[in-house]
């Protein structure tokens, strides 16, 4: 688990306290949450790979705050905290792809089985795939170094697929112009490539959705993901 990220949303302040050190012991990064809303501006900020939330929650609701991340993430692995009275909801919670979910009070082994079942289906599902997914709908395949929008596949040249592969390789990097060049050419950067290069990059922008590459001032660009 230590390479993993987790994020925890509990409204009792005692609990989640009390929760948020044990779960330290086995992630690299927790994030903690007071309430649903919270908790999904975290999930959008710092993507971790798992959600532990409470069922009920000020805002939004765990099964409401599932709901939302699911329309546009499958793999992040979630797990459900609920109390014995409330179960019921979940029988109509199947399509979310839940891990698990646990009945409070939590029995510190019953979340330690939930964590490594988590953490397990995690990393197989990144182990084997091969695809990227993007909240505006884009897919890229890693493997067969394409990109696809509604399953569609959006056809790039050659120079436009390492453009694309060197942005999504590093996720929330900023890369150079230089950085770019490099990649794409190896070779020495002048004024010709400069020049080549604010095309390649202009052609991109205009077959991907709005927004999917950022333009940083003085910087350089990075993907929105």
């Amino acid at each position: 688990m230590n390479s993993l990220t987790l994020l925890y949303a509990e409204d009792e302040v005692e609990t989640r306290e009390n929760y948020e050190r044990y779960l330290k012991r086995y992630f690299k990064e927790v994030y903690v949450a007071s309430n649903g809303l919270e908790a999904l501006q975290i999930y959008k900020k710092y993507k971790p790979n798992i959600l532990l939330l409470d069922i009920n929650m000020p805002g939004l609701n765990g099964l409401e705050l599932t709901k939302q991340i699911r329309e546009q993430d499958k793999t992040t692995r979630i797990i459900i905290l609920t109390a014995h009275l409330e179960q019921d909801k979940l029988l109509f919670a199947a399509e979310l792809n839940l891990t698990k979910y646990l009945p409070k009070p939590i029995s510190r082994l019953h979340l330690k089985e939930a964590l490594n079942e988590a953490t397990k289906q995690f990393k197989e599902l990144n182990k084997s795939g091969s695809k990227v997914e993007f909240k505006n709908g884009l897919i890229w395949d890693k493997d067969e170094k394409k990109i696809y929008e509604n399953e569609k596949e959006i056809k790039l040249t050659k120079y436009e697929i390492l453009l694309f592969e060197l942005l999504v390789s590093k996720k929330n990097k900023i890369f150079s112009s230089d950085e770019i060049a490099l990649y794409l050419w190896d070779d020495i950067i002048d004024l010709e490539h400069s020049s080549k290069l604010k095309d390649i990059i202009k052609r991109l922008r205009k077959k991907l959705p709005k927004d999917t590459i950022e333009n940083i001032y003085g910087a350089g660009y990075k993907l929105i993901n």
